[in-house]
């Protein structure tokens, strides 16, 4: 971990933990004073990077909420995506302005149908499908406010780092 991230109350058994935003150099004003808390592994290497990439302006997280509506049940929700991202559009000539992202942080495997095999009221689908319900809600809120919207995995995260 880069030493300039100061983590407060790790949890060992999940990878989760806070950091304390006072450690965070590129981290939005709005977020200043509020504990970030990331709930994976892969969710604290992406803040890593957000802290180390020349291409990042500012972040934030779970600053965003998106109502949407479970499609397994038909219940509103307010959605909280992982990420805000604001990043140079080019980074050897940044007066060509920035781009923002929403960004969701799952496990690969979470982004994929469950089996066939499983009912479709089993634990499984459900969570699929709020999830999908989640995102679809994030894609039409990122087309209104003309940001873009990302679900990074593992595999995503690598390829950063």
């Amino acid at each position: 971990m880069y030493s300039n991230i100061k983590h407060v109350r790790p949890n060992k058994r999940y990878k989760a933990g806070c950091i304390n935003p006072n450690s965070c150099k590129k981290l939005f004003e709005s977020q200043k004073g509020k504990p970030i808390i990331y709930r994976s592994s892969y969710e604290r290497q992406f803040i890593q990077w957000l802290e180390t990439s020349h291409r990042v302006v500012h972040w934030g997280s779970e600053c965003v909420g998106i109502r949407y509506t479970n499609k397994a049940d038909g219940t509103s929700h307010i959605y909280y995506p992982d990420y805000i991202v604001e990043v140079y559009k080019d980074l050897t000539d940044p007066s060509q302005g920035t781009d923002v992202f929403i960004v969701e942080i799952k496990p690969w495997s979470q982004t994929q149908p469950p089996s066939q095999s499983l009912p479709r009221d089993s634990y499984a689908w459900k969570e699929y499908i709020r999830n999908v319900s989640k995102w679809d809600a994030a894609v039409a809120y990122a087309a209104r406010n003309n940001v873009k919207f990302k679900i990074f995995t593992e595999r995503t995260i690598s390829r950063l780092i």
